[in-house]
């Protein structure tokens, strides 16, 4: 790593400080794609529901765009 931080200083202490973060996705596998996932799908609701005169119709459009049948 020495080495490397004299050519890929920035990129080096990026690794450095997100290595547990990447060797656990080499371990368990998993990301946080289907919470980015859920999180995009309410940040577009909320940009479509602007306008809504109160949360009920907010929280009804939410809970039709999360039916799951």
């Amino acid at each position: 790593m020495r080495l490397a931080q004299l050519f890929y200083h920035s990129a080096s202490r990026t690794i450095r400080q997100h290595l547990d973060g990447i060797c656990n996705y080499f371990i368990h596998r998993t990301t946080s794609g289907t919470m980015e996932g859920i999180n995009n799908k309410i940040q577009l609701t909320k940009r479509q529901a602007y306008g809504f005169t109160n949360f009920n119709h907010m929280r009804s459009r939410l809970i039709a765009a999360f039916d799951c049948k």
